[in-house]
């Protein structure tokens, strides 16, 4: 699987492409902004769209704001646009949503995405509510603390350790949903289980209820974690999907299916044998299992599997 459509909604609101000549036409829209490839040609900036779009007179009604494809992201990074957005977050009052690097594997492969420095961001919106990112090259988060964020969704083809620890040491008391998109070690995934297990803590996220920890080469290790992890039972969505879950992993889940009684379970695009899905549906279990994989075989013995989501 590879990202190739836009999202059409966000944040619960339609998206409006934002034509800085036009300017803001509706302030209850998701405002997107982008430099597509022809525009990039003809020398268009995104710092620039940025600009006109601060300047709007309806700037301070925007609730949410997408960055999509910026010129040339897979050498240019995105801390330029953060920090502008900080700099400028006093016009910026009523914003409650943002996310940045929207953008489709045709206009950016999600591993070619330059992120940046998210340390400043924190405290400049103080009444955010949704912070996604897509792309984790380059990516640093800081000492996050925030009293607000509701949702912070990272999705990527291999998200560091670093940026994993940058969340696990994170003060989000008001934390709803968690999605990390670990991916594959050849586009930046370095961690073990070791790394993720910290994240399931009801201490650390004592509102969460909606958990993705997916598109991973370790789902079965973290469907062993997270079956007895104090953070299992506030949980009502669960997402671990996209990845390498073999039958162990799901077996797992049928095997403790009085402590997932009632939750939502997205096990779809992993590589469940045709017998162990039966056996899921059968279960009682709330869950997804579209789209499963199958593994490729080089005829010498050697079996691959992978992520649906990595360059």
């Amino acid at each position: 699987m590879t990202i190739s459509s836009h999202i059409e909604r966000f944040y619960d609101l339609p998206i409006e492409p934002f034509d800085a000549d036009k300017g803001v036409q509706n302030a209850n829209a998701a405002i997107r902004l982008e430099v597509d490839y022809d525009a990039a040609e003809d020398g268009a900036e995104m710092i620039d769209v940025l600009a006109r779009l601060i300047n709007d007179p309806k700037v301070n009604q925007i609730q949410a704001l997408i960055l999509g494809c910026w010129e040339e992201a897979y050498e240019n990074d995105a801390g330029i646009y953060v920090d502008f957005l900080v700099e400028h977050a006093a016009a910026l009052s009523g914003l409650k949503a943002i996310f940045i690097g929207e953008m489709t594997y045709e206009e950016n492969e999600i591993s070619w995405i330059n992120q940046g420095n998210y340390s400043r961001f924190w405290a400049a919106f103080p009444a955010l509510e949704h912070l996604q990112i897509r792309g984790a090259e380059g990516l640093e988060l800081g000492d996050i603390a925030h009293s607000n964020l509701k949702t912070l969704i990272i999705e990527s083809g291999g998200l560091g350790s670093d940026v994993i620890a940058a969340v696990a040491n994170a003060k989000l008391p008001a934390l709803e949903t968690l999605g990390l998109w670990l991916g594959d070690e050849s586009y930046g995934w370095d961690g073990d289980i070791s790394t993720v297990t910290p994240l399931m803590s009801q201490q650390l996220f004592p509102k969460l209820t909606s958990l993705a920890l997916k598109n991973s080469e370790i789902q079965n290790e973290i469907v062993a974690e997270l079956v007895k992890s104090d953070l299992l039972g506030q949980l009502t969505d669960i997402d671990l999907s996209m990845g390498i879950m073999l039958d162990a992993g799901a077996e797992l889940l049928i095997a403790n299916q009085g402590l997932l009684a009632g939750k939502k379970i997205d096990v779809s695009e992993n590589f469940l044998s045709a017998e162990v899905v039966e056996k899921l549906l059968a279960s009682g279990l709330d869950i997804q299992v579209n789209d499963q994989k199958e593994a490729d075989d080089d005829g010498d013995g050697d079996v691959y599997r992978y992520v649906s989501v990595a360059e």
